[in-house]
């Protein structure tokens, strides 16, 4: 039997191993509590990534609501706006996959991201494109059928693969969970076991508890160094604190980026290292303890953080804090997320930039002009008030790119830019509108100070000197000035200022026209400028006709050869005379529209005729071309290729050209002739007279006929100036060579003069009067009366 010491002894210990088994039991709960919360983390990133793919599932929907709203859309601004928001989502998606794939998945979770990726990008995205594409040039049609035949069958693909990330993120949040009830629950018989066994095994359980203790230990701390090294390898910065905001572990990113290093941080505040402010407004801090321990939920940054380091340096960044919750729901702690995205910021700010301001001038760009003008139209609504604007059309621009390029050109467009911007009033905008154009807003201010700025601008203008390799260039500007007042619009106010610009060049150049109502110099432009809608109509709906009107040998009695002339029909089925529509037209730089379809028309008109009156002598047919047409190289070709297709004689042709736009474009006057007199191509020099070097030019122009100016000839009975003007351009065109034609022939008595004096053909009403081409008689032709 053991002695009272012994057994004293032996209850002690015995006694001691209990307590302290039970000692060691109680620790070791708590370590399986901890082990818990652990889990719990996995499960909160696993949260995570279920937040993080609900996101993508978020944008993806946004993106395709947001291109079904852009192919509904009618309005092109509306578009643009809600394009940008298309353009948000993608990037709320792409964030969101990118930070997904930085959690770490496993093979199966990256298996279907790739997936997904690859429908995005090669279905998805292209498809989204060339419908915002076709949207944009208004092909609303098309779009709508990609749209809906395509587009969204492969994004449902994409959901299929989102869904099916989410349901195996979900999966695997619910076997963790389970795997902490099994665990948890194996915890507890084996605390009922160990209960039971510290009785018959005290020792042996006290062992084992110690070896479980150990091994967990280990556990932990493994698994505490992986999750550091972790942190330490990511490229964002990470700072976790406790419950009040105190820091407890920053990554190598957050040293780099705070400018503390983790010793200096540790039992810090989070606020005195992490220390962000609003660039909007630099004076508010942020605190994301408060707000995380206010809200209770995930916080994130707006787009415009600043982070100032320990060195004073600012970086612009994006964070996200997020609390750290026990079992209980309760926050024991935050961490913090964030990452440098100067650069980022420094982009987007330059592309806001670049869709703002011309890149050559630095001046705003027009979208950002007629944006501005809007709201300065919303200022005159709702105040009342007025402003102004300027449509400023450079003079003479065009000389200087084309003496010395566009480099000079472009040179010149950035000086006088510089010079421009600093004349105007500080609150006032000055855009680039294109080309060699520009327009001034001036706010809260009246035409007529308008007009007096404007011209203040004009005189600067006019005396700037621009030098470019030893030459010297002055150059003047054009202004057109509108009002802009609570019954403006915007369409008209561009337009009106427009008109006036071009009235302003087309008194002279170099001065100002104000727009005003019943503006009759304007109004006739506005008329004009409603041409150009009509004549190409005409063009696409033959709503031309061709006209005929002989010229007569005067000394054989008979028709030389006939001149083609254009009409209009009207709506009314009215003929319009070409003096309608040829200034508009030669304003616009239609003519040489006009001039193709003439050209083309009258060579089928004429093939019929030679068909018809096969048996008898045909005379030939003078065609009109204009300075415009003279001028284009593709037109040279253009008859030529018309002479193949219709296989007509070149010498049933001969061009008109009047006096004026053969000088002004004396080379490639020569050179059109030349090239159509080799294959038989007559020519005619029209209005010859009028100019001020008729005879200078006239030797350098091979021409077979000269067309003494009307003007002249129809008073050459009263007027013995004008009689000695006609007698002495026949006499030159007959020592050269030509044959002389007299239009505007009214009467016998200048019939019968021209005669006299030895002209070889008349033109007139006397001698007939146009007809319709396709009614020409050339067997019993209607020009009686002069024979």
């Amino acid at each position: 039997m053991l002695n009272i010491n012994t057994k004293r002894l032996m209850v002690l210990g015995f006694g001691s191993i209990i307590l302290l088994m039970v000692l060691i039991i109680v620790i070791a709960h708590k370590q399986m509590n901890l082990t818990f919360e652990r889990i719990q983390q996995v499960v909160q990133k696993n949260n995570i990534k279920t937040s993080l793919i609900s996101t993508m599932l978020k944008s993806a929907r946004e993106r395709t609501i947001s291109i079904q709203k852009i192919v509904s859309l009618d309005d092109i601004f509306e578009q643009d706006e809600e394009f940008m928001q298309f353009n948000i989502y993608g990037a709320n998606f792409i964030r969101a996959r990118t930070k997904l794939k930085e959690l770490g998945l496993n093979e199966e979770e990256k298996e279907l991201l790739k997936i997904q990726g690859q429908i995005t990008i090669k279905e998805v995205v292209p498809l989204q494109r060339k419908i915002v594409e076709l949207a944009m040039s208004e092909h609303i049609d098309e779009a709508r059928d990609l749209l809906n035949n395509n587009v969204l069958i492969t994004q449902n693909k994409v959901f299929e693969k989102l869904h099916e990330l989410l349901n195996n993120v979900e999966n695997s949040s619910i076997q963790a969970a389970e795997d902490v009830a099994a665990k948890l629950k194996e915890s507890k018989l084996k605390l009922i076991l160990i209960m039971i066994m510290i009785i018959l095994a005290s020792l042996y359980i006290s062992m084992y508890v110690i070896r479980r203790t150990e091994s967990t230990e280990k556990q932990l701390s493994r698994e505490k160094i992986k999750a550091q090294v972790t942190l330490h390898s990511i490229g964002d910065g990470v700072i976790t604190t406790d419950n009040k905001g105190i820091v407890e572990y920053m990554n190598a990113v957050a040293e780099t980026l705070t400018g503390f290093s983790s010793a200096q941080a540790s039992n810090k505040l989070l606020q005195n290292i992490f220390k962000i402010s609003s660039d909007l407004q630099s004076k508010s801090l942020i605190n994301p303890v408060l707000n995380i321990l206010n809200k209770q939920k995930v916080y994130s940054s707006d787009s415009h953080v600043i982070l100032k380091n320990a060195d004073q340096k600012e970086f612009a960044i994006e964070f996200t804090a997020s609390p750290i919750n026990d079992i209980n729901n309760k926050i024991t702690g935050i961490v913090l997320v964030f990452r440098d995205v100067t650069s980022m910021r420094k982009m987007s700010n330059q592309l806001g930039y670049q869709a703002t301001h011309d890149e050559l001038t630095e001046l705003i760009n027009r979208r950002e002009f007629e944006n501005r003008i809007k709201i300065a139209l919303e200022s005159a609504h709702v105040d009342d008030v007025e402003h102004s604007m300027c449509y400023l059309d450079l003079d003479q621009f065009k000389i200087v790119n084309d003496t010395c390029g566009h480099v000079a050109g472009d040179e010149l467009l950035r000086q006088l830019s510089k010079l421009l911007k600093q004349e105007i009033r500080k609150g006032d905008t000055i855009a680039r509108l294109g080309g060699d154009e520009f327009g001034i807003l001036y706010l809260n201010c009246a035409l007529e100070k308008a007009e007096e700025l404007a011209e203040k601008l004009r005189c600067i203008v006019n005396d700037f000197q621009f030098n470019w390799d030893n030459k010297s260039f002055t150059v003047g500007v054009s202004i057109g000035i509108v009002q802009i007042n609570k019954h403006g619009n915007m369409n008209a106010i561009l337009s009106s200022a427009d008109s006036a610009c071009y009235v302003a060049k087309d008194k002279g150049r170099n001065r100002i026209h104000c727009y005003k109502e019943n503006d009759n110099e304007l109004i006739e432009r506005e008329g004009q400028m409603q041409w150009i809608h009509r004549i190409n109509d005409a063009l696409e709906q033959n709503k031309f006709i061709l006209y005929c009107q002989p010229i007569f040998d005067i000394s054989l009695s008979r028709c030389h050869h006939y001149e083609i002339l254009v009409r209009y029909i009207d709506e009314k089925n009215n003929i319009i005379p070409p003096m309608a529509f040829i200034p508009a037209a030669e304003r616009y730089n239609l003519m040489n529209l006009i001039d193709s379809w003439i050209f083309e028309n009258a060579l089928l008109q004429i093939n019929g005729i030679l068909k018809k009156y096969s048996d008898i002598d045909i005379p030939s047919f003078a065609i009109n071309l204009s300075a415009q047409s003279l001028c284009d190289d593709n037109f040279l070709d253009f008859v030529q290729e018309q002479f193949k297709t219709n296989n007509i004689d070149p010498n049933y042709i001969c061009f008109e050209i009047t006096e004026t736009s053969a000088i002004v474009n004396l080379t490639r006057a020569q050179h059109f002739i030349n090239t159509l007199k080799k294959i038989g191509v007559k020519f005619s020099l029209d209005d010859f007279g009028s100019g001020l070097s008729s005879f200078a030019y006239l030797k350098n122009l091979p021409v077979d006929y000269l067309k003494i100016d009307g003007t002249f000839v129809r008073d050459i009975i009263e007027d013995p100036i004008d009689m000695a003007l006609v007698e002495s351009i026949n006499q030159v065109g007959h020592i050269m060579g030509i044959k002389t034609i007299a239009e505007y022939v009214e009467n016998r008595e200048i019939f019968e003069k021209l005669k006299e004096v030895g002209v070889d053909l008349a033109q007139g009403y006397y001698i007939s009067r146009p007809i319709p081409l396709d009614e020409i008689n050339l067997e019993e032709p209607n020009y009686i009366q002069a024979m």
